[in-house]
């Protein structure tokens, strides 16, 4: 088993031709791989990728023979334990995956960091990327398209296949937005991919019935706009869309609005919904098609995106649900595919379809506005969208290796936990079979994809299933910066800011440190953090203060501990170590940061239940507890492997030449 995210102390042969790979780099100063490896399969690479499957869970479904083709690998080849990161989040994760790295080497260590260097203090952003909107001249022409950015270091190893002149097909491989150049291959990217406003998705919530204080409640990821019909039951309205930066976030039109109009039929529960002369049906309990919107940001430029809508109510009153706006395959905001053309080809071959990265709307399911049949419902169309795309990839053939990725397995864990633990403050034992059984559907199938796939391969071929990291319940917040507070290394100067959180009304000048993101802890440093006053030289001992206490914390009402494993940042290595928090939480069982905690607030009890529907989780869980699953048609040479072996173990498979800063091994 790997230590944790560092290097074994016994030097291994891999370890000994990196430092001769790295010694022959400084002679020579070209660019250095680990000699070329002997193919060790004629065939090709196949690796599906199954976001959060648990092992318990997993196991005791191959013990009832509910997943029969993966009880097949198990028996005629693999099935074992995954190693994830630290921590066991799904950006780190699959980044690792990506780049046979740890975070250190990688650079994304959390869904959210933080700028140490604001102009009044840290400030937090979003943890792997952003978007960059597109500038306009004077004249209102397009002078700079919209750029997406990575925040990931490394190269990852399918561009590694690449270079070499393998032929890859990366499909909905989460967190690799924006998609790599390739000289071979083909690129799809999924979760990362953002809305048209730039954020990770904000849906819209329509309806005739909103209270005042319904329409001004702050809204996590959704906006409610009101209704109002005329005597024919027509109404019109308008939603925002991308960003115009020719004006203050505070301005009107600093986004770019479309406008629909809406006829509804109360007695049949029907209606229809119209934008620039393109329309589709909407039915009460049913997903409608999509619809195309136009957002004219001047006579010169015009921006296309696409939504559609599922309505919980068309009768006396009217709530419907209208997914955030997407990129438009034809006209990408900014390209999602490589090549670019690649997004438009899709279409021509599907029809419209889902382009968000956070392909499932858990924000309008936890503020109940989507269902969980309507969830559910989402999760059989985009389960089958991606099952038919692999399918038709593999069909088509002309590749050497094949990735493909799916998140449904990860948001059924998240949002249906809740049923299945009767210690979740929110288990309801009435509730329906099929919501109680919603994470093993999406087990079966991935099961039932493998199955499809398995049928489709060569004898040659090589197979692997695998997750990124485990599941569990969570059924207690812990809010980490009132236990600071209360312990003497934050003090509050705006008690109301530090409750809003994004490290508002903290006196940074008596402040030794600070939690922000959903496992990330950072002392306020010296010359690092704007305002830090822990020097340097001290900086060690309070981290292990830190981990020494927080180690000890237990939850009164239980009797448990709170914390399993506190790293230090030393855990990690590579050129990004500077960045990585000084402690990544590694929290016990059922208890993670609380969510005022993860977006930098200071505020409520310690302990608080968890009455969320959002009631899985293993953000900030002990990585040791929430391994992935692995699932291959052949035998492993080596036991507990480690995410970041897959990425050398598919170029080893190919015979290619191996990075010489890859941290994983082959393990085939």
């Amino acid at each position: 088993m790997h230590s944790p995210e560092q290097a074994n102390s016994n030097v291994s042969r891999r370890s000994f031709l990196k430092q001769a790979a790295l010694g022959a780099a400084a002679v020579s100063g070209g660019l250095f791989h680990i000699g070329r490896a002997r193919a060790q399969s004629k065939g090709r690479m196949i690796m599906l990728g199954y976001d959060g499957m648990e092992p318990s869970v997993v196991e005791a479904m191959l013990e009832r023979g509910e997943l029969p083709t993966l009880k097949k690998l198990q028996e005629q080849g693999t099935y074992c334990h995954l190693t994830s990161t630290i921590p066991p989040q799904s950006p780190v994760a699959w980044n690792s995956y990506a780049t046979c790295k740890n975070p250190g080497g990688h650079n994304i260590y959390d869904f959210i960091r933080r700028n140490p260097k604001g102009p009044k203090g840290p400030m937090p952003l979003v943890g792997t990327g952003k978007i960059d909107p597109p500038v306009l001249d004077e004249a209102g022409g397009l002078k700079t398209p919209a750029k997406g950015t990575n925040y990931r270091m490394g190269n990852p190893f399918w561009s590694v296949a690449d270079a070499q002149g393998k032929r890859g097909k990366i499909l909905n491989i989460p967190f690799a937005f924006p998609p790599d150049p390739l000289k071979n291959g083909m690129m799809i990217s999924a979760l990362g991919v953002p809305d048209l406003r730039g954020t990770t998705s904000t849906y819209f919530s329509l309806s005739d019935g909103f209270t005042p204080e319904q329409l001004q409640e702050d809204l996590g990821g959704g906006q409610r706009i009101a209704l109002s019909f005329s005597g024919e039951d027509e109404t019109g309205f308008t939603v925002p869309g991308p960003r115009d930066n020719r004006y203050r976030f505070s301005d009107p039109n600093a986004y770019t609005r479309s406008s629909l109009r809406m006829k509804i039929n109360r007695k049949d529960k029907q209606g229809v919904v119209v934008a620039d002369g393109k329309q589709v049906d909407i039915e009460a309990g049913t997903w409608s098609d999509w619809l195309e919107l136009r957002f004219e940001m001047s006579p010169k430029e015009e921006i296309l995106g696409i939504t559609r809508f599922y309505p919980l109510e068309i009768g006396e009153k009217v709530r419907i649900y209208m997914a955030c706006v997407q990129y438009h395959p034809d006209a990408p905001y900014t390209a999602f595919t490589e090549p670019e053309s690649y997004s438009a080809e899709l279409k021509g071959r599907f029809g419209l379809y889902k382009t968000i990265g956070w392909a499932y709307d858990t924000h309008a399911l936890r503020q109940y506005d989507l269902d969980e049949e309507g969830f559910l419902k989402d999760i059989d169309y985009t389960m089958s969208w991606r099952d038919r795309l692999t399918l038709d990839e593999l069909q088509r053939g002309d590749f050497d290796f094949l990735l493909s990725g799916w998140t449904a397995t990860d948001r059924a864990g998240h949002m249906f936990w809740r049923f299945r633990d009767e210690g979740h403050p929110l288990y309801d034992a009435s509730a329906p079979e099929h919501w109680r059984n919603a994470l093993e559907y999406t087990y079966k199938r991935a099961d039932m994809q493998t199955g499809a796939v398995l049928a489709r391969l060569r004898e040659e071929d090589t197979l692997i299933v695998f997750s990124d990291h485990g599941f569990g319940s969570w059924r207690t917040e812990f809010n980490l910066n009132v236990w600071l507070q209360e312990n003497g290394y934050l003090a509050v100067n705006n008690p109301k800011q530090a409750e809003t959180g994004f490290l508002q009304g903290i006196q940074w000048s008596a402040t030794r440190a600070y939690a922000v993101g959903l496992s990330s802890l950072y002392l306020n440093l010296a010359g690092r953090e704007t305002g830090g006053v822990v020097k340097p030289e001290e900086a060690d001992a309070l981290i292990a203060e830190l981990q020494a206490k927080l180690g000890e914390v237990i939850d009164p009402k239980t009797g448990s501990k709170v914390f399993s494993t506190l790293y230090s940042g030393q855990v990690y290595s590579g050129e990004a170590k500077a960045d990585a928090p000084d402690i990544s939480l590694g929290y016990s069982p059922y208890y993670q940061n609380s969510r005022g905690t993860s977006r930098g607030g200071v505020a409520g009890p310690l302990f608080e239940p968890v009455k969320d529907k959002w009631s899985g989780e293993h953000a900030a869980s002990d990585f040791k507890n929430l391994p992935g699953v692995m699932f291959a048609n052949r035998r492993l040479e080596k036991q507990e492997p480690h995410i970041k072996d897959l990425g050398v173990t598919m170029l080893a498979s190919l015979g290619l030449d191996i990075p010489a800063d890859y941290e994983g091994e082959n393990i085939l």
